[in-house]
C-alpha cells in the first residue's frame, strides 16, 4: 500500500519524485522503485527522514515495535507521522515513537488505482497544517474522510477497508451462478464485472438513494422480485449485516492485542 501511495503521489504529479524518500529493505524491490518512480530509496532508517515534511509507517503490524525503534532517534517534534499500519492505535504509536503529532488512516486496495478510500484520525497535537499534508497526500489514491474518534477506524475498517472483499465475493456467487446457466467463464465475468461497474457509476450519477435504483429495477412480480424475495427469506440482509460486525469487532480484537 505504501509503494501503491508513492506511485500516487508521483504520478499525479502532487510532489516530486526527489521529494519522495523510501525506506525498502529488499534489494530488489528499491530497484523497482527506482525504475518506476525514480524516487530516493534506502536500505535502513537513518538521518535522512529528519529532512521530511511527513513520515509515512506502511509495515506489517508484527514487525512495528521494530521500525518505530529505528526511528525514534531521527524524528523532529514538528514532523507528522502516518500510519497506514492495521491494528495499531495512535496511543501505541506515540508511546513508542515518543511522538504526538500522528494520524492513524485505513485505506483500502483501490488505492493502487486512484479509487481507494481513506479514512483518518488524527491526534490532537496535529495542526491545520499538518491536517492540509494528510489530505494532500491521501487525495491522488482517491477519496478521503476525516473522522473524529479512533473506533471509526475500527468501524471503517469493517466497511470500506475489508470493503473490497465483499463485492468480490458477492461478484464470484454471480459468476458462478452465471456459469450454471450456460455461460462460459469468460462470458460470466464479462456480464458480471460490467453490471457492478455500471450499477456503481449509475448510483455516483444518479442523486437518489440506493433503495430507490434497487426499487427502479425491481418490477411487481418478476425477475428481480423473485430473487429479492429469496434473498429476504434467506436472512442475506441479517446475515450480511452481521459479518459487518464480526469484522468490525475482529478491528478492535487485534489493536487490543497488538
Amino acid at each position: 500500500m505504501g509503494r501503491a501511495m508513492a506511485h500516487s503521489l508521483v504520478h499525479t504529479q502532487t510532489v516530486s519524485h526527489s521529494d519522495v524518500l523510501v525506506v525498502e529493505t529488499v534489494a530488489a524491490k528499491r530497484q523497482q522503485l527506482v525504475d518506476e518512480i525514480d524516487c530516493r530509496v534506502l536500505e535502513k532508517i537513518g538521518t535522512e527522514i529528519s529532512q521530511f515534511t511527513g513520515v509515512v509507517l506502511a509495515v506489517k503490524p508484527q514487525v512495528s515495535p521494530s521500525v518505530m525503534q529505528e526511528m525514534v532517534p531521527h524524528l523532529v517534534a514538528d514532523q507528522l507521522v502516518i500510519s497506514i499500519m492495521a491494528g495499531i492505535s495512535t496511543e501505541q504509536m506515540t508511546q513508542q515513537l515518543n511522538h504526538e503529532a500522528i494520524v492513524r488512516v485505513m485505506p483500502n486496495t483501490p488505492s493502487q488505482i486512484g479509487e481507494g478510500m481513506s479514512v483518518y484520525f488524527a491526534t490532537p497535537a496535529v495542526n491545520q497544517e499538518q491536517l492540509d499534508f494528510t489530505q494532500k497526500i491521501l487525495k491522488p489514491s482517491g477519496q478521503v474522510l476525516a473522522v473524529n474518534s479512533e473506533d471509526a477506524i475500527d468501524a471503517a475498517t469493517a466497511i470500506s477497508g475489508s470493503g473490497p472483499a465483499y463485492i468480490f465475493y458477492i461478484a464470484e456467487q454471480m459468476i458462478a451462478g452465471a456459469q450454471k446457466l450456460g455461460f462460459s467463464q469468460e462470458e460470466a465475468t464479462l456480464l458480471v464485472q460490467q453490471t457492478i461497474k455500471g450499477a456503481v457509476l449509475l448510483w455516483e450519477k444518479q442523486e437518489i438513494t440506493v433503495a430507490e435504483l434497487r426499487r427502479q429495477v425491481t418490477s411487481p412480480g418478476g425477475t428481480t422480485e423473485a430473487a429479492l424475495q429469496t434473498f429476504t427469506t434467506s436472512k442475506v440482509d441479517l446475515n450480511f449485516q452481521q459479518g459487518l460486525q464480526s469484522a468490525y469487532q475482529r478491528a478492535k480484537e487485534l489493536a487490543q492485542n497488538s
